[in-house]
């Protein structure tokens, strides 16, 4: 890992700068994540409003990504992420406001994290867009091992953080770490220089709809990646629901734990994404990048099935470790195909309609996950969603223009 910081931080000063202040954003972006949900555990006790909210976390990749996509592809890729970074600090540093004045509200807090998960529909195409003009095409996937690094590295110690801290300074300030994190990435991206002019229509004469419709046209023309993006799409139903609002209730549940227990498995699944991202680093390019995401599929399907199996705190953390191996499989090699296939002008809306694929899945499959808890136990729904998502993965390794999609 220090080998692959040193050849970036020394070779191309923006992608350790973008590495840099994606570290620190994420860091607060885990925090976030895993302090909503128990924020409204605890608040109301009821799994299906938990459920709800974070619907309400990830409804806006459904219904904003891709008129995202048009504005990435129309506007300065950097401002674009600067803006998104800016509004998510000041609606976050409303939350913190809202509960420090003794605001109880789900109702509320529901449409705070509705406006912060807008704003991020925005940063994340964005960002995978602009790296193609920082790099050489052909650093693109060591580039991206190294960018996703960042986010695993926080998702280790977000959670850490966030278990040491909610007992100096409770719940609600745990929201305050993430609102000031969204500070060092505008600094970060600021500084930040393009090796190439992208090829962004900023003077289009057409209208914001023409633009929509021609980025669907691309895609349907271009049949193995809107086949790609289906099986995203089909994948992230089965396992983000599970994985965002299922792995609280099981610790809750079957370990019959509390935060600090649920914090420290999250950390163990960023240890396994960590090395999964140092894997894909070293042996990744030697590799058809088609065959390496649907392996990852199957481990990621197969390892939550296995929980229905596990009852115990240390064999929870053994397997999201192996758990979390497989996801830096699946994006990284997701994103280098769409930055090597498609053409920098199509690529912000390609890449808001992956965000769709997989925040927008996520909130159908978080609505749906809170009622079938109430109903089964959590150990018997992982069970049957992560075999279907181990079956997308099996269905893209024997089709033959998703692995002929990179040449």
């Amino acid at each position: 890992m220090t080998r692959l910081f040193n050849k970036f931080s020394s070779i191309n000063r923006s992608i350790f700068l973008l590495w840099l202040g994606q570290l620190i954003s994420h860091a607060g972006d885990a925090i976030y994540m895993i302090a909503l949900p128990w924020l409204i555990l605890e608040l109301t006790g009821s799994k299906t409003t938990t459920s709800l909210i974070a619907v309400c976390a990830y409804l806006p990749a459904v219904l904003f990504s891709l008129p995202a996509g048009v504005i990435v592809d129309r506007f300065n890729r950097r401002a674009v992420m600067i803006f998104s970074d800016a509004a998510r600090m000041i609606t976050i540093a409303g939350l913190v406001i809202f509960l420090l004045t003794g605001g109880v509200s789900p109702l509320v807090i529901g449409t705070i994290a509705f406006i912060v998960a807008s704003f991020s529909t925005l940063f994340y195409p964005a960002r995978d867009s602009l790296i193609p003009s920082l790099i050489p095409k052909q650093s693109l996937t060591s580039a991206n091992a190294f960018i996703s690094t960042s986010g695993q590295f926080a998702h280790l110690a977000g959670p850490v953080i966030a278990g040491v801290l909610i007992t100096l300074v409770g719940l609600t300030h745990l929201f305050t770490l993430d609102a000031i994190s969204f500070t060092a990435s505008m600094i970060c991206i600021l500084f930040i220089v393009q090796r190439k002019k992208e090829t962004i229509g900023k003077k289009s004469p057409h209208p914001h709809l023409h633009d929509l419709k021609e980025g669907l046209n691309y895609v349907i023309r271009k049949r193995p990646l809107a086949f790609l993006l289906l099986l995203t799409a089909v994948n992230n139903l089965f396992i983000m629901g599970p994985a965002m609002i299922g792995t609280p209730i099981f610790v809750r549940e079957v370990l019959q734990m509390k935060f600090a227990a649920y914090a420290t498995i999250e950390a163990f699944m960023a240890g396994g994404m960590i090395i999964g991202s140092i894997l894909v680093w070293k042996i990744g390019k030697n590799f058809n990048p088609s065959l390496v995401l649907f392996i990852g599929m199957i481990m990621d399907g197969l390892t939550y099935s296995c929980l229905y199996f596990i009852h115990t705190y240390p064999g929870t953390k053994l397997l999201i470790l192996i758990h979390g191996i497989g996801i830096p499989m699946i994006t990284i090699s997701r994103t280098t195909i769409i930055q090597k296939v498609v053409p920098d002008k199509f690529r912000g809306r390609i890449f808001s309609m992956v965000n769709m694929s997989v925040i927008g899945l996520t909130a159908i499959s978080s609505g749906l996950i809170g009622p079938f808890a109430e109903i089964l136990p959590i150990g018997t729904i992982f069970l049957v969603i992560g075999i279907g998502a181990a079956l997308c993965g099996v269905i893209g390794l024997n089709h033959r223009g998703l692995m002929k999609l990179v040449d």
